[in-house]
């Protein structure tokens, strides 16, 4: 497979109807799942320094149980390749949770298919390794509307 090129990032179009529900939450919830531990750590611990609620897995089974818990995550930024079941296998998961939450496929590997087949996975973003942070927790601030820390 060939490396992804830097800061790819792919957006099928996709409307949500959160339901009328009131954000009981200051902080957004999200879910970062990767086995490798020093990037889950890195991602997890820079979305929490923008004033993100972080939760995360090392694995699709952990993932699968984080999910399950309240609140539930609003992102779930998730590694394709995972050692028990891939990323995209738990989209199908969390696509079914009410409200779904905004999912993100994180690869190392240029991405097979179109936008079509992205949001076909339930997949609302795809982003390539080498990760750009910055322009992944602008893009999550501007499909929740969230401020951060220091705004």
């Amino acid at each position: 497979m060939e490396r992804a090129p830097t800061a790819t990032v792919s957006m099928p179009s996709r409307t949500i109807v959160r339901g009328s529900q009131p954000i009981t939450q200051v902080r957004p919830r999200v879910l970062v799942v990767d086995d490798h531990d020093s990037g889950r750590r890195a991602l997890g611990r820079f979305l929490e320094l923008e004033g993100f609620d972080v939760v995360t897995a090392e694995n699709g089974s952990e993932a699968l149980e984080a999910l399950q818990v309240s609140p539930p995550p609003q992102f779930l930024l998730t590694d394709l390749r995972l050692p028990d079941l891939d990323g995209l296998e738990l989209a199908y998961h969390a696509r079914r949770l009410e409200p779904p939450p905004w999912i993100a496929l994180i690869t190392g590997y240029a991405p097979e298919g179109d936008e079509q087949d992205h949001a076909r996975w339930g997949l609302d973003f795809v982003f390539a390794k080498p990760l750009d942070l910055r322009a992944i927790v602008g893009l999550m601030r501007q499909v929740w509307g969230v401020r951060g820390p220091s705004s």
